[in-house]
């Protein structure tokens, strides 16, 4: 029997290739699209899942009340946090830290020097607590010494090729420490999906004692496993009596401290915080995702069940025939459900193709490494077995049982005909098709506008035609170096400004200290980004004024002066802009000595438009020289740049032969900040377009189906004095009409998610109706692409033809 139904289906393939064509493309697009989605989407939610219990433990963030209202929010906590929290909350099992400020260090060994970007302090049971694959060395104890670290695979093989790294040294250096360690370990490269992202790790023991259970330093991620059936918010609670003991000092005495317990498992696709680290995954995104998964996959079997109905008739006569034969209703049902998984194993073969082709040319298009499609987990291949298998349910079932219940007298004589309700379920079908498709493009022309948005504001700030360079490490004279190596560096030809800075755009100032005004009392202390930089930063960067003026060497005092931005003045309470200049500022750390306010800058974009202006106070006090000077900015203006890197290296070998030079374009690293913007447009734009052509192939074959159908009555129409025009709008307003409805119904739903969507940036678009208007106009247009050959082809047919067998 399985024989002859497989016989009966190909005969069908070959007898119907351009609707056979279209249901195995549609349904092999769909299946790709999900298994491609799926993939990526299990990617995402697979970070940090390598650990054991993993599900117990939580990364401790610092929280501040004042007043009732939250003031900040920090992914990171002091070292002091977790172990007053252990020795305080039973509950606590374990905890480990690793300190991720300064953490970008220059590593030599013999000749080979790198400036590697996370080489960070980590507690003695970082790697008992943390299931981090090691290769050499005791993870129980081989971060336990002072001057000790533990490297990567990878860093192992850069620094000492083949031979064994343990018991070597590297000299690990930043611009104000520099430490001679041993190599007690070596841990495999870390997985793409992993949180944390470091090269090298010290020991805690080798960093500054003062530092270890300090509460005024809030610079690293700490992490607590909780005991089993521990509630998290219980601890949360109790917290901030803890903190009481330990607020020594006036800064934020008055606020209240508090703590958010995050889930590990969480951390990627949770919102971005200050202070965070790693590149943040889109909890939203992933989850859009997913919807654009089943919705393309389910298109996929709108138009095996459209096509395979609309076909009724065509079978009604073979349906007829077996059902004079004796043939029952339920053999029926599993012939068309036994042809439904054949086309649907078909279509997998097709998807799998598609999928292996997609594994190299899609990482390229959405700037995403090829590890972020997750095929490894046997869960995934189960779950897409049942999903294939409902699809073969899903699609043949309802064809099935229409078909199957055909009259056997009205099909041999002809006289079947649909019912009403099956028209109107495959218009509905038609109708959900589109409107998902119109969902999509609409978030794709809103996902591209606000970043193209984004992309072209006016940030405030200049950031083309700027070579920025990282600060060198450590070493003799280092003052009296680097400001000679600006001197030099200005007498290079093309280059026109050079300045020191804390942070540069596109980078979170990050350093914060409590400060209040002159004769306030510690009790109105807020928070403010302190950017340490020289007399030549507004000028390199083309900050704009808004009272006061500017540093300037010519007056001494100015060292000690201070510029705040329009946000900074605001929070502090002044009523203008002129009205802060000449006003006094007391410090955290230098309360004893006010600094005065010379000037106020307009709010400019620090970091990208998803973040609101942050109060910044830009400063040069020689007090503060703690903070260190991160990077070094070349204003140029020259379009020779491979000869200026190569003039620029040059003056820096001069100086700091022991320290790389490493650099970037200040526009480009910008950019970086966009990167998952771009990702998402560019992932909208691939599977909408995908979900629009496997809709209009079914619009196609819809379409090319009923104008069969219709032949005859399109030959009436024209022997009695229709115009070509006539039959075109005749033929095309069915599928007008119902991609019309389509539109209106999508309106709502787009505009709901589309909403929810842009409320994460500070900065975005106003929606108005040409974000649904344009999408419209496109998706009828290609609509009518894709039928306009067929019915343009039907309306010039010669009538004759048509009723020649009349």
């Amino acid at each position: 029997m399985l024989r002859h139904y497989s016989t009966v289906v190909f005969r069908t393939i070959l007898r119907n290739k351009i609707y056979t064509g279209i249901v195995i493309t549609g349904l092999a697009f769909g299946m790709a699209a999900f298994l491609l989605i799926s993939g990526y989407v299990r990617f995402e939610q697979s970070y940090d899942r390598i650990h054991p219990n993993g599900d117990r433990v939580y990364r401790v963030e610092s929280v501040f009340y004042k007043n009732g209202v939250q003031t900040e929010h920090w992914a990171t906590s002091s070292n002091g946090y977790v172990p007053a929290m252990k020795q305080a909350f039973p509950e606590i099992e374990a905890f480990t830290r690793i300190a991720w400020r300064g953490s970008t260090r220059v590593v030599r060994y013999e000749e080979a020097k790198f400036r590697e970007d996370h080489v960070c302090f980590a507690d003695s049971n970082f790697f008992t607590f943390f299931g981090y694959p090691v290769l050499k060395g005791d993870r129980r104890t081989f971060l336990t010494s002072p001057n000790t670290i533990v490297i990567s695979e990878s860093a192992a093989r850069r620094y000492f090729g083949n031979a064994d790294p343990l018991g070597k040294y590297l000299d690990v250096s930043t611009i104000a420490s520099s430490y001679h360690c041993e190599v007690t370990g070596v841990f495999a490269d870390l997985p793409s999906n992993s949180t944390m992202q470091f090269s090298m790790l010290m020991s805690f023991a080798t960093s500054n004692r003062r530092n270890w259970d300090f509460w005024y330093q809030h610079e690293s991620y700490s992490f607590v496993r909780l005991k089993p059936q521990t509630d998290p918010a219980k601890l949360i609670a109790k917290f901030p009596a803890l903190s009481e003991k330990y607020k020594t000092a006036e800064a934020l005495r008055d606020h209240v401290w508090s703590i958010d317990l995050v889930p590990l498992h969480d951390i990627h696709l949770n919102p971005a915080t200050q202070n965070e680290i790693e590149i943040k995954g889109n909890r939203r995104a992933v989850q859009f995702l997913s919807v654009i998964a089943f919705v393309i996959l389910i298109i996929g079997w709108v138009n095996y069940i459209n096509l395979s109905t609309a076909r009724a008739m065509d079978r009604a006569k073979e349906i007829g025939i077996r059902k004079t034969i004796g043939s029952h209703q339920s053999l029926l049902v599993f012939q068309f459900l036994f042809e439904s998984l054949l086309l649907n194993v078909l279509a997998l073969v097709l998807a799998v193709l598609l999928v292996v082709i997609a594994h190299f040319v899609l990482p390229g298009f959405l700037d995403i490494p090829t590890t972020s499609f997750d095929w490894s987990e046997p869960t995934q291949y189960a779950v897409f077995a049942v999903i294939f298998l409902v699809g073969i349910v899903v699609s043949g079932i309802y064809p099935a049982l229409v078909l199957s219940r055909v009259k056997p007298v009205l099909a041999l004589k002809g006289q079947y005909r649909f019912t009403g309700s099956g028209a109107v379920l495959r218009k509905g079908l038609v109708v959900f098709q589109f409107m998902a498709s119109m969902i999509l493009i609409v978030g794709t022309f809103v996902a591209g506008r606000q970043l193209a948005y984004m992309m072209n504001q006016d940030l405030g700030v200049r950031v083309d035609q700027v070579l920025v360079l990282k600060a060198p490490v450590k070493t003799d004279h280092y003052a009296q170096k680097t400001q000679t190596l600006k001197n030099d560096l200005r007498a290079v030809p093309g280059i026109t400004e050079v300045t020191g800075s804390g942070a540069v755009p596109g980078k979170e100032v990050g350093q914060m200290l409590a400060n209040r005004r002159l004769h306030e009392g510690p009790e109105s202390d807020r928070l403010y980004e302190m950017l340490m930089i020289d007399f030549d930063f507004l000028k390199t960067y083309d900050l704009q004024l808004a009272a006061g003026r500017a540093f300037d060497r010519s007056r001494p005092a100015d060292s000690t002066g201070l510029i705040l931005n329009e946000s900074a003045v605001r929070q502090f309470g002044f009523k203008s802009n002129e009205d802060a200049i000449g006003e006094k500022i007391l410090l955290e750390v230098t309360h004893d000595r006010p600094n005065e306010i010379i000037g106020v800058v307009k709010d400019y974009h620090q970091q990208g438009l998803q973040k609101q202006f942050t109060p910044l106070i830009l400063f040069m006090d020689p007090d503060y020289r703690w903070l260190p000077t991160d990077y070094y900015s070349l204003k140029i203006s020259t379009n020779q740049v491979d000869g200026l890197v190569e003039k620029v290296q040059t003056v820096w070998g001069r100086f700091f032969p022991e320290s790389s030079m490493d650099y970037f374009f200040l526009d480009d690293f910008f950019n970086r900040q966009y990167r998952q913007d771009r990702q998402f447009g560019r992932t909208f734009i691939l599977f909408s377009s995908l979900a629009i052509l496997i809709a209009c192939m079914g619009l196609f074959g819809m379409t090319s189906y009923n104008t069969a159908r219709r032949t005859k009555e399109i030959g009436v129409r024209k022997v009695l004095g229709a115009s070509v025009a006539s039959v075109l709008r005749l033929l095309a307003w069915e599928s007008m009409r119902l991609l019309l409805v389509a539109g209106l119904l999508a309106i709502p739903v787009s505009w709901y998610s589309i909403h929810q969507w842009l409320s994460v940036y500070a900065f975005r678009i106003e929606l108005n109706p040409f974000h649904w208007l344009i999408p419209m106009l496109v998706l009828v247009l290609i609509a009518l692409a894709t039928i306009s050959f067929q019915t343009i082809k039907a309306a010039l047919n010669n009538p004759t033809k048509s009723l020649q067998n009349e």
